[in-house]
C-alpha cells in the first residue's frame, strides 16, 4: 500500500483533485476487499461495508502518527462493520451460514459458541494461515497439515514422512514460529 491513505487524514480529502481521491479509494478498497469478502461472502455488501468504512475514515481519522496506524486504525473500522453486518443478518434471517461453511475448521470449533467478532476473526485468522502457508516450503506445509488438518500425532507423521519424532517436532515449531511470526507483522500486538 502506498502512502496516499495518509491523505485521508484532516479535512484536506475534499480539496484533492478529483483523480486523486479516486486513486486513494481504489487503495482504499484493495487493501480491504479481500479480507471483507472472506468473511461475508458477497460482492455488494462487502462494497456496502467498504464505502460505509470509507466515510468513516474520512469523518472520523484520528491522527495517525504512520501509515501502520493508519493501517491498523482502517483495519479495525472495516472489522467493525464487518461484524455489525454479521450481527444484523443473523439477527434477522437467524443465519447460522459461517458454523456451517466452517463446522469441519479447526480453528472455527475452536470459536464456537464465541461471538460473532470470535468468528470473523477466527474466518480471517484462517485465512491469513492459509496465506501464508502456501509460501511456506513443501516439507513444512505438509507436516502443518498432517498435524492441523488431519489431527495426525508426532508418530504418525514421522510414519507418513519417513523421519523421526524428533525431527518432527522440531520441523513443526519452526513451521509455527514462521507462522506466528507472518501472522504477528500482518496484524501486529493484539493491544493496538
Amino acid at each position: 500500500m502506498c502512502t496516499n491513505l495518509l491523505l485521508l487524514l484532516g479535512s484536506n480529502f475534499p480539496k484533492l483533485n478529483q483523480s486523486l481521491q479516486e486513486e486513494i479509494y481504489r487503495e482504499f478498497y484493495r487493501f480491504l476487499y479481500k479480507p471483507i469478502l472472506y468473511m461475508v461472502n458477497d460482492h455488494s455488501v462487502t462494497e456496502d461495508i467498504i464505502q460505509e468504512a470509507f466515510m468513516t475514515a474520512l469523518n472520523k481519522c484520528p491522527a495517525a502518527e504512520n501509515e501502520e496506524h493508519m493501517k491498523a486504525w482502517i483495519k479495525v473500522v472495516a472489522r467493525n462493520y464487518t461484524i455489525n453486518h454479521i450481527r444484523k443478518r443473523k439477527k434477522s434471517r437467524n443465519d447460522v451460514s459461517l458454523e456451517y461453511a466452517w463446522e469441519n475448521s479447526p480453528i472455527v470449533n475452536i470459536a464456537a459458541g464465541g461471538s460473532v467478532e470470535q468468528e470473523v476473526e477466527a474466518k480471517s485468522l484462517e485465512e491469513q494461515i492459509s496465506r501464508h502457508m502456501s509460501d511456506m516450503k513443501p516439507e513444512q506445509r505438509t507436516i502443518l497439515e498432517l498435524k492441523w488438518k488431519k489431527g495426525m500425532s508426532y508418530k504418525e507423521i514421522a510414519h507418513e514422512i519417513q523421519d523421526t519424532e524428533i525431527a518432527v517436532k522440531h520441523k513443526l515449531h519452526r513451521a509455527r514460529s514462521y507462522l506466528k511470526r507472518k501472522l504477528f507483522k500482518d496484524w501486529g500486538s493484539r493491544d493496538e
